[in-house]
């Protein structure tokens, strides 16, 4: 019974060195992980401070994904003022002011570190038609930006339109359609017009939209008035792909423009003033 209380003794004094031990192992951890946090921080601040990580000139920047416009005219749209901090440079930003400035569709800009720079990636807008300038668009339309339809530009399938000095690369891409008339009020009927277009087989050259009341198309069976346009636009240009054999029946130079304003019953305007159904 006498070895006990020395022996209980022994043991927490063991103890109590052992967990005095562990405490001072454990302080030189934790200040050695937070010294190591703090160097790695300010190495990694100076780095990116520094003229190695900063961009000072366009050479650093990568830009793919552009076919029609040029590397030059995306430079000019990001307007980066040399030199700038990777660290400042914020990719998000430059990706809004790529598709809110250009033709852009979409941007995706990611920081490069080795070797310093940048990569961006575009998906241009492509143009489908030409829009002639509207001098009433101004007037008459109370949506955003109505003084871009004054001057001649290019509209995409989803009715965006662009500056006609975009894309410096057009060359036999520009298209071949002519809309005449277009206002803001009108592009959200555009992709469900230029769909139709797409899907009938007569060739049509120009829209003449000036007109809210009578949407004339220029076509290789002549000129076509449609009307207002409206949901039954499809139908119309079925009904106008069943007279593609017309010029083998009369004169197309004799008609002066065919009337699809109902498209089960079209009519010709002959240049006599005579109005003759089609059979």
């Amino acid at each position: 019974m006498s070895d006990i209380p020395k022996y209980s003794s022994e043991t927490l004094t063991t103890r109590r060195q052992n967990l005095k031990r562990r405490r001072h192992t454990l302080f030189w951890q934790q200040l050695w992980r937070y010294t190591a946090m703090v160097g790695l921080t300010v190495g990694c601040v100076s780095l990116a401070t520094s003229n190695r990580w900063q961009l000072s000139s366009q050479e650093q920047i990568n830009i793919s994904g552009n076919r029609l416009l040029s590397s030059e005219a995306v430079h000019e749209l990001i307007d980066i003022d040399y030199p700038l901090s990777l660290l400042k440079l914020h990719p998000l930003d430059l990706e809004n002011t790529l598709m809110t400035e250009g033709p852009i569709a979409d941007a995706m800009v990611r920081r490069r570190l080795l070797p310093p720079g940048l990569n961006i990636r575009i998906q241009e807008r492509t143009p489908v038609a030409i829009a002639l300038p509207n001098t009433e668009a101004a007037i008459t339309s109370l949506d955003n930006d109505p003084k871009s339809f004054t001057q001649i530009g290019l509209l995409d399938a989803n009715g965006y339109w662009m500056p006609y000095n975009s894309f410096t690369r057009l060359g036999e891409q520009e298209p071949k359609l002519e809309v005449q008339g277009m206002r803001p009020v009108y592009q959200k009927d555009w992709p469900h017009i230029y769909r139709s277009l797409q899907k009938t087989p007569v060739h049509i050259s120009r829209l003449d939209w000036r007109d809210p009341t009578n949407l004339i198309l220029s076509t290789e069976l002549g000129t076509v008035h449609m009307g207002p346009y409206g949901q039954n636009f499809a139908q119309q240009l079925a009904a106008l792909d069943k007279m593609r054999n017309l010029n083998a029946k009369m004169d197309i130079e004799e008609i002066a423009f065919i009337d699809l304003r109902n498209p089960d019953n079209p009519t010709l305007e002959i240049l006599q003033a005579t109005t003759t159904p089609i059979p």
